[in-house]
């Protein structure tokens, strides 16, 4: 039994290595986050930089890629565009002479369609979610966003979008998830502000989170709209053991391409989409940026009333850091994405929030109290629950005659 289990950690330690990384970088950048907006409480300014640094790493990111055969094959099928022949079935790697006259898909129509919706989610709920970090503790933030699987739920029955079947179970574990958050946010709202002000919004940026949150869910909802359509061969499914049906992310697949024209939308590597959204998100919400935010910048640099202004500070290397962060967190999410299934995916993603709002509360140097680990644990039964009825959902369906 240990010898299989020391076995079994030998082959997935990438992967353990993998998540803890991901769940060290993902509460680095939400304390980074929260630094930078408590000196320097611009959201959308934000919100802007993060775009834009977002794409140039991105596009930099594929240059590498393009010009490195090593770097390209590190990271699953679909991550960068087609720069290589087989690049994973041979040794050797021969560059596509047809392919890149750039680095990326150039625009188009249908890329257009695709990604104008999702850098409009983007822009609406990094505005929002950065307002709530803005004015609420980090780990208030993360706890509220567990609440998704309540509201993907609702809004798929609103919908009329096939979900899953209400059961007792599920009841309990919503009922469980929903008291974990709200024994979390009070009493993360307990602990002593560092100012009125700062409790005078607090309600403000609890309405903010939930926004944020519910923003993503539609963004969720809407990206398996676009991006999901069954496989026409078996081939369609990837190594890594789910298929386009189960994820609401865009996955990467080699189908005949005259009949996914015919049949299917066109999928994209996932740097690209990552681009254009960025720059759509950029162009989205700039117009806001210097109608709200950029007074304030200007009148800061320019020491124009400096006495009534809300930057304590403008921290360059924390924004380069927190846009560094960001990017780091989205290529392992990717690497993830192309290693294990969709339900290993969906449970790291939990833990990665627990993570978060464990760190957070360390990171502040508060006492932790025993109903905030009480609230933390009934969050995490409430979400275990929940993920045991997906994919006991997903089973069923499974094994389901046609």
């Amino acid at each position: 039994m240990f010898q299989q289990l020391s076995a079994s950690i030998r082959h997935n330690a990438h992967i353990i290595f993998l998540c803890i990384s991901w769940y060290f970088i993902s509460s680095l950048a939400s304390q980074v986050t929260k630094q930078v907006l408590t000196v320097c409480p611009l959201p959308l300014f934000l919100g802007e930089f993060q775009f834009i640094y977002t794409a140039v790493l991105a596009w930099f990111t594929c240059y590498i890629a393009y010009s490195f055969p090593g770097f390209y094959r590190i990271f699953p099928n679909g991550t960068f565009p087609e720069y290589y022949i087989d690049d994973r079935e041979t040794s050797r790697a021969a560059r596509k002479e047809s392919k890149l006259s750039s680095l990326i898909i150039p625009p188009s129509k249908p890329i257009l369609q695709t990604v104008l919706p999702l850098g409009l989610f983007q822009f609406v709920g990094k505005y929002f979610g950065h307002t709530a970090t803005s004015l609420v503790p980090v780990s208030t933030v993360a706890s509220i966003k567990t609440l998704s699987p309540m509201f993907i739920l609702l809004l798929q029955k609103i919908l009329k979008i096939s979900t899953l079947k209400i059961t007792l179970t599920l009841i309990f574990s919503l009922c469980t998830l929903v008291l974990g958050v709200w024994i979390i946010v009070q009493e993360d709202n307990r602990s002593p502000a560092s100012s009125n002000e700062l409790r005078e919004f607090s309600k403000y940026g609890v309405i903010c989170a939930m926004i944020s949150m519910f923003i993503f869910v539609l963004q969720n909802i809407y990206g398996k709209t676009v991006f999901t359509y069954r496989s026409q061969t078996d081939e369609s499914q990837s190594n890594s053991g789910f298929s386009r049906q189960e994820s609401p992310l865009p996955l990467y697949e080699k189908l005949d391409e005259k009949l996914v024209a015919k049949k299917k939308p066109k999928s994209y590597d996932k740097l690209t989409l990552m681009i254009y959204i960025s720059l759509v998100g950029f162009c989205l919400s700039f117009g806001w940026f210097i109608t709200l935010e950029f007074p304030v910048l200007f009148r800061y640099f320019f020491q124009i009333n400096s006495s009534s202004t809300v930057i304590k500070a403008f921290p360059v290397s924390l924004f380069l850091l927190n846009g560094t962060f960001h990017f780091i967190q989205a290529m392992i999410t990717f690497h993830l994405l192309g290693e294990v299934s969709t339900l290993t995916y969906s449970i790291a993603n939990l833990m990665k929030r627990f993570a978060i709002i464990a760190v957070s509360w360390v990171f502040i140097g508060r006492r932790i109290t025993w109903l905030q680990v009480f609230g933390l644990v009934l969050n995490t039964l409430g979400l275990f629950l929940y993920e045991r009825c997906t994919s006991q959902s997903k089973m069923k369906a499974k094994i389901r005659p046609e």
